[in-house]
């Protein structure tokens, strides 16, 4: 990352972090980086597609597991490794934090790049609170900046990678569904052929 970026980086950082702060925020960030928080709103809405999409349901579940998988492997284990970028609670100076210094790299947020993913494939099923859920992604990914753990380029471009990941991984879901969704209307088509036959 050129100085430039970096300076700009880090004066965000401290702006968000070092000054943009109140008790209700320091209540509510934390609040909201713990994605366990949102535990039970996934498994209604898993629950909701379900019933509504019946076999694609499960096809979508399948593969916002997979995708998930995917974005919290390729960030954690290859992306950071590689890039080895230290977290701003390790080499900055006045940094509030809000939870443990985690030991490792910083670039991407992986909690962004997940959660960004997520926000892309529920606002397939449920386009009506798609704003809600990347308002939601939005939150998170500004609660790692605010409790210390992250600089802002982690965030933005967590939540890039994210998207990048889950773009093909749901056109691809949506080939599998529409297969399943044409071979189940060709059995269709061979019963009724078959009740005019006989």
């Amino acid at each position: 990352m050129s100085s430039f970026l970096s300076s700009w980086d880090i004066a965000l950082f401290h702006l968000i972090n070092g000054q943009g702060y109140n008790y209700f925020l320091d209540w509510f960030m934390p609040f909201m980086t713990d994605l366990k928080n949102f535990s039970y709103v996934l498994l209604v809405l898993a629950v909701w597609v379900l019933y509504k999409e019946k076999k694609a349901g499960i096809v979508f579940l399948i593969f916002i597991g997979l995708t998930l998988a995917i974005t919290d492997q390729f960030s954690s284990r290859l992306l950071k490794e590689w890039l080895g970028r230290v977290r701003p609670c390790h080499v900055l100076d006045g940094v509030r934090m809000l939870t443990d210094c985690n030991t490792s790299y910083s670039f991407p947020s992986s909690h962004a790049v997940n959660i960004f993913a997520a926000a892309f494939f529920l606002s397939q099923p449920v386009k009506k609170l798609s704003l809600l859920f990347f308002g939601i992604a939005i939150i998170v990914g500004y609660s790692r900046i605010y409790i210390g753990i992250h600089y802002p380029f982690d965030v933005i471009g967590g939540a890039g990678i994210g998207l990048l990941i889950a773009w093909p991984m749901r056109r691809l879901k949506d080939q599998v569904v529409a297969r399943l969704i044409k071979s189940s209307d060709g059995e269709v088509g061979k019963k009724n052929k078959k009740m005019m036959i006989s």
